[in-house]
C-alpha cells in the first residue's frame, strides 16, 4: 500500500469547482474517482485507513468517511470487514478505461466539474445526509417498521378493488389537496387520536413530511428569514428548509423539550419547527408550560409553528399525547405527519393540516408543483382507514413494538449498563442511549457499518458539527428496535456490544 496520498486531494486554491460550491468531501471523492479511472489507483489496491488519510491530508475524518461511503455506493471502492477499503476489483483494466477517458488532464478536470448549481441546490446539498444506506434494513436502523407484520395481501386487494369500478376522483383527479375520501378519514383519525382541530378541507395529502416542509418554506419564507429548529434534530429537515435561503437557528432541547426562552436570544424567527410529542432522536416531550409559552411567543412575533408529529402513534406508557395544534387558538400551527413509519416507507404518503387562511395559498401552489398526488394509493389508504384496518394495525404494532422496546431496554440494562445509559422516552421506534465511556460515537458508527449494523451516532444529529464544538457534543447510540424480532435483536445486540468493548 502506498504511504503518500497527498496528491489525491486537490488544494482549495487549485480546485476550480470550489467556485461552484464543491465541499471538501466532494473534492476528495472526485480526486479518488479520477485516480481510479485514469489508472493511478489499480483494481484491488488498498487505501489508507480513514483516520490516517484524514491526518495526512489535514482534513476531518468525517470528510474522508463521507467520500469513501459515496465511492462505495457508486462501485469504485469496496470494503472488506476487518481489512479496510480497496479499489473495486471488478473495474476494467487501465487500457480499457483509457478508451473512455478525456485525452488531456485539462479536459479531465473540466469533465469532473459539476455544472453551475442554483443557490437553492447548493444550500440544500450542504446538509449532506451521512447515514449509511443498506439495501435491506439492518439492525438497528431507527426508522424501520416491521414490514413482515403489514397486511400486504389486504393492501393488494384494496388496490385491485379501487380499479374494478374506478371513480371520477381516481381517473380524473382535480383537487390539488388530495382525494376527498382520504382527507376526510385523516381528519377523523387526527381528531380522535391526537386532538387536532381540523376538518377535511384543511388536510392536504403530500408525498411525505419533507414535501410538506418544502411547500411550507416556499409559501412562508423569503431568503434571509430565520427558521428555528430543534438541536438535536433530523438533518433531512434542515436540508429542505435551507434550500429556501433561510438562516437556520438551532435551539437546544433539554428534558422539557425545546427551550422556548432561547428564541428571544437570537434574531426573530419566522418559523419554529418542533416535534413536541417526541424530539428526534432524544425522545423528550415538550412540557405543557413550554407549549403554551411557544404559542404565546408565535402570536406575539407574528410567527408560524410547524408541528412535526413524527412517531406520534407509538406511545407505550399511555395513550398518544394531544397535539400542540389542538391548543392553538390563533391558527399559528401547521401540523405535519407521515404514514411511512406507521405502514411502510414505500407508501410515500403523508399529510399537512393547514390553518384556514393558508388553504387557498397551498391549493394554488400545489397546482404549480406536482398538481394532484397519485390517486391509486390514496384510494386504497382511504379504504384501509374506513374499514378499520388502520386503527387495528396501529394497535397491534403498538403492542409488538412495546415488547421489542422492553426487550432491548432489558438487554442494555443487564448486559451493557457499564457502557450505555438509556435516555428517558415514552414512545417511538428507537431508544436513545448515552455512551458512559469516552468512545467517539461517529467512529463506532463506522465500525458498525462494516459489521453490517445500522446504528446511528447521537452526535451526528446535532446542528453544529464544527471541530471546536464536536468534543462538547453528547456521544451515544440511537438504536431502532421495531423492524426485528426479539431473537434478532438479541443476536445483533451481542455483536454491537462486543464491538463497542473492543473499540
Amino acid at each position: 500500500m502506498r504511504s503518500d496520498f497527498t496528491w489525491i486531494y486537490p488544494s482549495h486554491a487549485a480546485t476550480a469547482g470550489d467556485e461552484n460550491g464543491d465541499t471538501a468531501y466532494r473534492r476528495l471523492y472526485l480526486g479518488i474517482r479520477q485516480a481510479i479511472l485514469d489508472g493511478r489507483l489499480h483494481p484491488g489496491e488498498k487505501l489508507p485507513a480513514s483516520r490516517d488519510l484524514a491526518k495526512s491530508l489535514g482534513i476531518s475524518r468525517n470528510t474522508v468517511v463521507t467520500s469513501f461511503d459515496l465511492l462505495v455506493s457508486e462501485g469504485y471502492l469496496e470494503t472488506r470487514i476487518g481489512a479496510g477499503s480497496f479499489v473495486a476489483s471488478s473495474l476494467p483494466d487501465r487500457e480499457m478505461t483509457a478508451t473512455i477517458l478525456p485525452a488531456s488532464a485539462d479536459q479531465a478536470r473540466k469533465s469532473a466539474n459539476l455544472p453551475r448549481l442554483s443557490q437553492s441546490a447548493t444550500r440544500m446539498l450542504a446538509y449532506d445526509r451521512r447515514f449509511p444506506r443498506f439495501r435491506v434494513a439492518r439492525p438497528f436502523n431507527p426508522a424501520t417498521p416491521d414490514l413482515d407484520a403489514f397486511p400486504f395481501d389486504l393492501w393488494a386487494r384494496l388496490l385491485r378493488r379501487s380499479w374494478r369500478a374506478p371513480t371520477l376522483d381516481l381517473t380524473m383527479p382535480v383537487d390539488p389537496l388530495g382525494m376527498p375520501s382520504l382527507r376526510d378519514e385523516v381528519a377523523k383519525w387526527l381528531r380522535q387520536s391526537r386532538g387536532v382541530k381540523c376538518d377535511a378541507d384543511q388536510v392536504m395529502i403530500v408525498s411525505g413530511a419533507q414535501q410538506a416542509l418544502d411547500l411550507i418554506a416556499r409559501a412562508l419564507v423569503d431568503p434571509g428569514d430565520v427558521i428555528a429548529t430543534e438541536d438535536p434534530g433530523y438533518e433531512g429537515i434542515r436540508g429542505v428548509l435551507a434550500a429556501s435561503g433561510a438562516t437556520l437557528l438551532p435551539i437546544p432541547v433539554d428534558e422539557d423539550g425545546l427551550q422556548v426562552d432561547r428564541l428571544d436570544q437570537g434574531p426573530p424567527a419566522r418559523i419554529v419547527v418542533t416535534t413536541p410529542s417526541r424530539n428526534y432522536p432524544l425522545g423528550t416531550t415538550l412540557s405543557l408550560a413550554r407549549r403554551l409559552a411557544l404559542l404565546a411567543w408565535a402570536d406575539a412575533h407574528d410567527a408560524w409553528i410547524v408541528e412535526d408529529d413524527y412517531d406520534s402513534d407509538y406511545r407505550y406508557d399511555g395513550p398518544p399525547l394531544s397535539s400542540l395544534q389542538g391548543l392553538d387558538r390563533q391558527n399559528r400551527v401547521l401540523y405535519v405527519g407521515t404514514f411511512s413509519r406507521v405502514l411502510f416507507p414505500g407508501i410515500r404518503l403523508g399529510y399537512l393540516v393547514l390553518p384556514p387562511a393558508l388553504i387557498p395559498v397551498f391549493r394554488g401552489m400545489r397546482g404549480f408543483a406536482d398538481g394532484v398526488p397519485a390517486p391509486t394509493a390514496q384510494a386504497a389508504l382511504a379504504a384501509f382507514f374506513a374499514e378499520g384496518h388502520f386503527g387495528g394495525h396501529v394497535r397491534k404494532m403498538r403492542l409488538s413494538y412495546g415488547e421489542r422496546r422492553a426487550h432491548l431496554r432489558d438487554l442494555i440494562e443487564t448486559r451493557a449498563s457499564d457502557i450505555l445509559q438509556v435516555l428517558p422516552s415514552d414512545g417511538g421506534l428507537h431508544l436513545c442511549t448515552r455512551l458512559i465511556g469516552d468512545q467517539d460515537d461517529a467512529e463506532l458508527q463506522d465500525q458498525m457499518v462494516k459489521a453490517q449494523l445500522d446504528c446511528r451516532a447521537l452526535s451526528s444529529y446535532y446542528h453544529d458539527k464544527s471541530t471546536q464544538n464536536r468534543s462538547n457534543l453528547p456521544h451515544g447510540l440511537v438504536l431502532g428496535f421495531a423492524g426485528w424480532k426479539k431473537n434478532v435483536i438479541s443476536q445483533s445486540f451481542d455483536e454491537l456490544i462486543n464491538l463497542v468493548r473492543r473499540t
